[in-house]
């Protein structure tokens, strides 16, 4: 009988197979988490195949930041959509004026965060 260790291991190591058959690069970094090899992607995605982490592989402090910065525009984006879904959902049910008024203010407010939020992360702030 196999043990519970042994057979997330062979669990592991099939994933890592399967990721490299479907063309993945398996990289010299390994997971701070489970200290696992780090794949690539096609896509160009930076993945563990043991905890299913996602990573950015930067080679700069500078890069460090910037790829920081990308992940909280990105979470500040999604934030600002789900909120905006929230909003058009009270827009449906509002009777008073005042009530639309109000909430198309806050969905004007969610789309300019969404559009600000894109331009800097595609470098065309200004």
């Amino acid at each position: 009988m196999q043990s519970r260790a042994g057979s997330r291991e062979d669990e592991v190591v099939k994933k890592m197979a399967s990721l490299l058959k479907s063309g993945a690069t398996m990289l010299e970094q390994t997971c701070p988490f489970c200290n696992v090899p780090l794949f690539r992607l096609k896509t160009g995605e930076v993945v563990c195949p043991s905890c299913g982490q996602r990573f950015v592989i930067v080679s700069s402090d500078e890069e460090e930041l910037q790829a920081r910065g990308n992940l909280v525009l990105q979470e500040l984006e999604r934030a600002a959509v789900e909120r905006l879904a929230e909003i058009a959902s009270q827009l449906r049910g509002a009777r008073d004026p005042s009530e639309v008024s109000e909430a198309l203010d806050v969905a004007i407010n969610l789309l300019r965060v969404i559009d600000y939020a894109r331009k800097i992360r595609q470098g065309k702030a200004g």
